[in-house]
């Protein structure tokens, strides 16, 4: 929850949907993420008048640093792997957001068309818990409450 009127990190919550399974995938234990909201530019130079310039928004990346709790995201990716050597339809599914804000309101959103990629399947080593890392892309971001 929210300390003091700030959010920490600890007041959000994902939750991913794999079409392709119909399951809920259980992500292990999300240490940190990140999200960025991608564009890409647009200019406009009339010969009679100052540039115009703006921005066309084109989804949004994700990555995140997942404390490894079991196997599911390895099954995940090597279901995803065999799926697309099969020669099978490997479809998007959804993010889900949470966030609980220090005004007691929770915000809820779902990224659409969002396909996840586990890269670094394991960083290990002893007496240290075993680290994996992961990529994300969505096309939109719908707000649902």
């Amino acid at each position: 929850m929210p300390v003091n009127n700030m959010n920490v990190g600890k007041d959000y919550s994902l939750v991913f949907y794999d079409s392709n399974s119909g399951q809920v995938l259980d992500l292990g234990d999300v240490q940190s993420f990140r999200i960025s909201a991608v564009k890409h530019d647009i200019k406009s130079m009339p010969y009679n008048g100052p540039p115009r310039f703006g921005y066309i928004p084109d989804g949004y990346r994700f990555s995140f640093t997942i404390t490894r709790v079991g196997s599911a995201l390895e099954n995940f990716q090597l279901a995803q792997t065999a799926a697309f050597e099969a020669g099978q339809h490997v479809t998007s599914g959804y993010l889900n957001e949470t966030v609980y804000n220090p005004d007691g309101t929770t915000s809820r959103y779902q990224y659409t068309g969002f396909v996840f990629w586990v890269g670094d399947i394991g960083d290990v080593s002893r007496d240290q818990n075993v680290k994996l890392s992961a990529e994300g892309m969505a096309s939109q971001k719908v707000q649902l409450a």
